[in-house]
């Protein structure tokens, strides 16, 4: 009799508890459908307050921009009124077959050469530069120099930094450095990047593009002829006898230190012959006052910053 009784009660606690658990899902899908439906709400909350935010964005940047315009305006009409050229003398160490130094250092902006000339009376002759390193300035030092010309050339202002000298002078040392002192146009490439990262707004972007060739008696030679013909070219000359120069898109340092590598790897021999790397700088932009997230950048402008040696 207690097994028939056992067996009777066992479905209907299993109802029971069936019922129970069927009760508990009903309630959680309940609790999860207020949940979810709080969620929603809440997500259209922020949607329609990140709306309301990026047009607060755009709309100071729409203020801010005629500022920023002013300001680069000022910086580079300061640097005008100091001189659009700049003429720095820079000095080396002397090899060990170069004896004794007839150079000294006045200031920061003379150079002094003993001529050792009896027959004249004064046997040291002055020059005056924009600025004068010795052989103990280091590369840093003479970036820090040239770095307000990169902000130049970010801002529209085509830039020309020339490495003029004789053979063993140090042109490519200044130019390119080595892997412990890097060079003027690596340096120059990274602020140039660091600048424009700076500067990319909703309603601009950057293109950076390089160009790499030598000149030998008025004859031009594209350095990065053999990188590919699918590659754009650009024209450089007059329009009856122009050339037309690979012209590679570089995405950050790396990718300009590997381009420019293989540009040089191809140059010349002869000494006498000028290396020229052209960095075509691209801002795309739109319309700050009227800005559709969906708009196509238009109004580009080109700008070139050209390192030579």
């Amino acid at each position: 009799m207690f097994l028939f009784s056992f067996y009777f009660g066992l479905p209907q606690h299993a109802k029971e508890d069936y019922l129970e658990l069927r009760q508990e899902a009903s309630d959680l899908q309940e609790y999860s459908n207020a949940k979810l439906d709080r969620v929603t709400r809440y997500l259209g909350v922020l949607a329609d307050r990140a709306r309301k935010l990026d047009q607060v964005a755009l709309e100071s940047e729409a203020r801010i921009s005629p500022l920023i315009v002013e300001k680069k305006r000022l910086y580079n009409d300061l640097l005008t009124a100091k001189g659009n050229v700049k003429v720095y003398c820079r000095t080396r160490p002397l090899f060990e077959d170069e004896g004794s130094s007839i150079v000294e250092y006045p200031d920061d902006f003379t150079i002094r050469i003993n001529t050792g000339d009896d027959s004249v009376t004064n046997q040291k002759k002055d020059f005056e530069f924009d600025r004068v390193y010795g052989p103990h300035v280091g590369q840093g030092e003479l970036f820090h120099d040239v770095q307000p010309v990169v902000q130049s050339a970010l801002d529209g202002y085509n830039v020309s930094i020339f490495a003029y000298g004789q053979t063993r002078s140090g042109k490519t040392y200044t130019m390119e450095g080595s892997s412990q002192e890097r060079g003027l146009y690596v340096r120059c490439f990274e602020e140039l990047f660091d600048l424009s990262n700076s500067e990319i707004t909703s309603t601009s972007q950057f293109e950076f593009c390089v160009t790499v060739f030598e000149l030998h008696n008025e004859q031009v030679r594209d350095l990065l002829s053999d990188m590919g013909n699918t590659l754009p070219r650009v024209r450089m000359g007059a329009p009856d006898s122009f050339t037309e120069l690979v012209q590679e898109k570089v995405e950050n340092p790396l990718d300009f230190s590997r381009v420019l590598k293989a540009g040089m790897q191809n140059r010349g021999t002869d000494t006498s012959k000028f290396n020229f790397s052209h960095l075509y700088d691209q801002t795309l932009s739109s319309d700050p006052f009227d800005v559709d997230p969906n708009l196509l950048y238009s109004s580009p402008s080109f700008d070139i910053i050209t390192f030579v040696w």
